[in-house]
């Protein structure tokens, strides 16, 4: 099933199918008028030098202290294209739960995120993007999510408890109670 078939002269063909969030869009430069589109293009990717731990901070101290970590790293497209796939890995490897709100964490505490950010990104981009997903030839990515759909009511990789799921903010998390506090 695709949404988008494109032939080539050659004969070849590109399918494209969109799951769960997403759109595909063609627009003449200049032309798309997209809010979220708009506010992530004056925003510094993640995967650059501009995405630095002084403007994560900003960041950290721009928003409410209540904001749950979740709302923080994948509404309003604070970081581009951080999403709620993405957190959970990055939350996960900090063990930090994503129900917790912006206001507790320490300096440490956002030291370590913005690490995690930064690293477990790279290692998506590396390694061909996420086990769960695929590439234009069907292949899944090379890196292997810690929590997805896939390891919900699995031991946890560091202390082999079970990986929960939960319900929050019209979606998902998943997380391990014993690690993730």
């Amino acid at each position: 099933m695709y949404q988008l078939l494109l032939r080539f002269n050659d004969q070849s063909l590109m399918a494209c199918s969109v799951q769960m969030y997403g759109g595909l869009m063609a627009f003449a430069e200049g032309e798309n008028q997209n809010p979220y589109y708009l506010v992530a293009g004056t925003k510094p990717s993640p995967l650059t030098e501009a995405f630095s731990a002084d403007y994560f901070n900003e960041l950290i101290s721009s928003v409410k202290p209540t904001l749950s970590l979740k709302a923080f790293l994948a509404t309003e497209q604070r970081i581009p294209g951080l999403g709620n796939g993405v957190l959970q890995d990055i939350l996960y490897e900090v063990g930090i739960h994503p129900k917790r709100k912006v206001g507790t964490l320490s300096s440490d505490d956002a030291k370590a995120l913005y690490l995690s950010i930064k690293q477990t990104l790279t290692s998506m981009v590396e390694l061909g993007g996420r086990d769960t997903e695929k590439n234009l030839y069907g292949e899944p990515g090379g890196y292997q999510t810690r929590l997805s759909s896939k390891s919900q009511n699995e031991p946890c990789y560091k202390c082999g408890d079970i990986i929960h799921k939960e319900s929050f903010m019209g979606g998902s998390i998943y997380y391990c109670g014993t690690c993730q506090k």
